[in-house]
């Protein structure tokens, strides 16, 4: 079947085309340069040199390969490549953000502003000492020498405190809390103070203030709380580095009888008193109170990932929202542990005690 002249010059724009029947040597192939003219040319030689038409050589050439590869998985349900990219992003951003620290920022100059930047720093670095706590507190699962001496791993860390009875950790964090809220409550002043709370503008700012509210109880109760003393055995080199230990996660105190037993603060007896049959009513105020800070979470992990301060490239700002929701559902369920699991089981003895044969719990 022979096609007219326009069909072939439709659909194949670089054809030489000539009367049928006619013979000689065969003209120079045309090319699409610039603006879609064609001119003498090998093929490709528009998109190769880079001055072809600017839609042609982002179709061939341009970020739309990359974008692509995001939005297509291949072979799989899930776009395993493309959330392995956005997890680096993630992962990039927050390092950035936490070196960066939260007095790189814009809220301290002359005045006190209203900048997101200290908002941003803040909430990254609280986000990031809310998973080391909640891991850390699922230490209280393997019982007292561990949560125990935990929490004295903490306290040897002390001399870092600048001369305060806690560690630079710890001044660092009631600094970030300082710093969040005051911002926060400062741009709810200076942009949403006008709307009604069905707004839904204002949905942060309450949140936040019962978090605040709860994080001053929760200090007061487990921070600044009365203690009984527990001995505990604590590594001579602040974790356990013994191979045989590592298996069982015992790494904030040892067996080795040489070493001297230390009395700590007993927060797991602590925990299990605030959260024993009788306290119904804190235990429903804490789970309130975690079911906060996941709604608090998430609605302010949206709002930050897509701000230029967090510096995560739109083609993957989905996916780290996604990421970042799953991180939140899981300490959320951590959180949520402690007290069901102080409520529905017994305290377990300490190794000392257990060597002494004390029944150091009763």
């Amino acid at each position: 079947m022979i096609h007219p002249p326009d069909v072939i010059g439709k659909y194949a724009p670089e054809a030489v085309i000539g009367v049928l029947g006619e013979g000689g040597a065969a003209a120079a192939p045309a090319t699409l340069s610039d603006g879609g003219a064609a001119s003498a040319g090998g093929p490709g030689k528009s998109l190769l040199s880079g001055k072809g038409d600017e839609m042609m050589d982002e179709q061939a050439w341009g970020k739309w390969r990359e974008i692509a590869t995001n939005d297509n998985p291949g072979v799989l349900i899930i776009n395993v490549q493309a959330y392995f990219h956005a997890a680096l992003s993630m992962v990039n951003a927050f390092l950035y953000d936490t070196c960066a620290t939260i007095f790189s920022n814009k809220n301290f100059q002359f005045k006190f502003t209203n900048d997101r930047s200290g908002l941003s720093r803040s909430a990254v670095f609280l986000i990031l000492f809310m998973v080391i706590h909640a891991v850390g507190n699922l230490h209280v699962f393997l019982g007292p020498d561990d949560f125990n001496g935990y929490g004295y791993f903490y306290v040897r860390l002390y001399w870092t405190g600048l001369g305060l009875p806690m560690n630079i950790v710890e001044e660092y964090v009631m600094v970030s809390i300082a710093l969040h809220a005051a911002v926060a409550l400062k741009r709810t002043w200076d942009i949403n103070r006008n709307y009604a709370i069905g707004s839904g503008k204002l949905n942060l700012a309450i949140s936040g203030v019962l978090l605040l509210t709860f994080m001053i109880i929760h200090l007061l109760q487990f921070r600044f709380g009365a203690t009984q003393p527990f001995d505990v055995r604590p590594p001579p080199y602040m974790l356990n580095l013994h191979p045989s230990d590592w298996l069982k996660l015992r790494l904030f105190w040892t067996t080795d009888d040489t070493v001297k037993p230390v009395a700590v603060r007993d927060i797991y007896k602590l925990e299990f008193d605030l959260f024993s049959a009788g306290n119904e009513p804190l235990i429903l105020f804490y789970l309130f109170s975690v079911s906060m800070f996941l709604w608090h979470a998430m609605m302010g992990w949206a709002k930050l990932v897509p701000s230029t301060a967090f510096h995560i490239p739109k083609m993957h700002q989905q996916r780290v929202v996604y990421m970042g929701n799953i991180i939140f559902f899981f300490v959320a369920l951590c959180y949520f542990s402690f007290p069901l699991y102080c409520y529905f089981t017994d305290m377990k003895q300490g190794n000392v005690y257990e060597q002494q044969g004390i029944a150091h719990f009763g």
